[in-house]
């Protein structure tokens, strides 16, 4: 991996931008955590697929870059990148100041709103004195987790290390909300026939209503590798301008 970068750094000053990049020392590691349809996810071919995975290839055929894009498990890709077990992560990734403190972003390429979900017909109050007792599931180590610790504290908060576990929480009755990203829960949950007696429910929330959703998503890199920030960025630009990036977001999350 040390090497795969050092060829990155080395192709990049010689030939600025214009050519292969990494394939001649090997490929750029990137880790997403495949439980997370549309996003990410494993078709029964066991092929990775989705919203991520098709724009981080694209990504990385813009910038010339030879990566190899594989599953791996969302509590240890942070970790893993900061210990160089990995080059880059892309997995619906929140910029906040907290990641920023120990990784490095490319430019922001969504900015998400994020929702809850409940049963068809629940009335919620969602103050934290209307949630007390109530049952939230959350993947752990999220944005999400992070939001419903800090502002619901009375609440019950049954925390999973998979993006799907917290639904199979909700249908089986043993949650009574879900919080994830609106675009996740619509496509890879309410259309489904296991969501269907299910609803989003309370307000649509963004960074700008609080902190724990951050500025956006975007790519995560080593803070020791600003090469690969710089590379991912051009090749972010050119899928953002020639519409493949608006092709995406057509194909995943049109009505």
């Amino acid at each position: 991996m040390k090497t795969t970068i050092k060829g990155l750094c080395l192709a990049l000053a010689l030939a600025a931008f214009a050519g292969p990049v990494a394939a001649a020392d090997g490929k750029i590691d990137i880790a997403t955590d495949a439980t997370f349809p549309p996003f990410e996810s494993i078709d029964a071919n066991g092929k990775l697929i989705g919203y991520d995975v098709e724009l981080m290839r694209a990504i990385c055929d813009a910038a010339k870059l030879d990566c190899n894009i594989f599953n791996a498990a969302w509590d240890g890709m942070i970790p893993g990148l900061i210990d160089g077990k990995y080059d880059a992560l892309i997995s619906q990734l929140t910029v906040t100041e907290k990641r920023r403190q120990v990784i490095a972003f490319s430019d922001i390429y969504d900015h998400p709103i994020f929702r809850f979900v409940a049963k068809k017909g629940t009335t919620v109050d969602f103050t934290p004195e209307g949630l007390t007792g109530k049952t939230i599931a959350v993947q752990t180590g999220t944005p999400m987790d992070a939001y419903v610790t800090a502002h619901y504290p009375s609440a019950t908060i049954k925390r999973y290390d998979t993006g799907s576990a917290p639904y199979l929480e909700l249908t089986a009755g043993r949650a009574d909300l879900h919080i994830s990203y609106q675009a996740q829960i619509i496509h890879g949950f309410l259309a489904t026939d296991a969501g269907k007696d299910f609803a989003l429910t309370g307000p649509e929330l963004t960074g700008k209503d609080a902190k724990e959703f951050g500025e956006g998503v975007a790519i995560a890199v080593n803070k020791k590798h600003p090469e690969l920030v710089e590379a991912f960025n051009k090749g972010l630009a050119i899928v953002r301008d020639n519409g493949t990036l608006k092709a995406l977001n057509a194909k995943y999350f049109s009505e």
